[in-house]
């Protein structure tokens, strides 16, 4: 007689989504929530300081540099993070969770 196990023991884990990353970091880009969403707290740690930095610079008065700073801030962590993870390249740079989980 065998002994009883639990209900999905050996069931495979699911994953978190790619898509899901990709839209975080589109809206949410500067602030890390991406990162934070598949566990990497590290990275969004550093993605909220750098986002400070650039969002000081910006309020500074320096004229044109101001803007083209803050458009740097947009697009580098929100439209380029973002798109890669939810095209091609996020099988390679979000392949994996924190907990070593793959994301789907």
């Amino acid at each position: 007689m065998s002994a009883p196990q639990q209900p999905g023991y050996n069931a495979p884990v699911q994953g978190k989504s790619r898509v899901t990353a990709g839209l975080l970091n589109l809206f949410l880009g500067g602030f890390g929530v991406g990162d934070f969403y598949l566990g990497y707290t590290q990275y969004g740690i550093y993605k909220i300081v750098i986002s400070l930095a650039f969002a000081v610079l910006g309020f500074l008065d320096l004229g044109f540099l101001s803007t083209i700073i803050s458009l740097l801030n947009f697009v580098w962590w929100a439209a380029l993070i973002a798109m890669a993870v939810m095209t091609f390249m996020g099988k390679w740079i979000y392949e994996k969770d924190a907990n070593g989980v793959p994301t789907v």
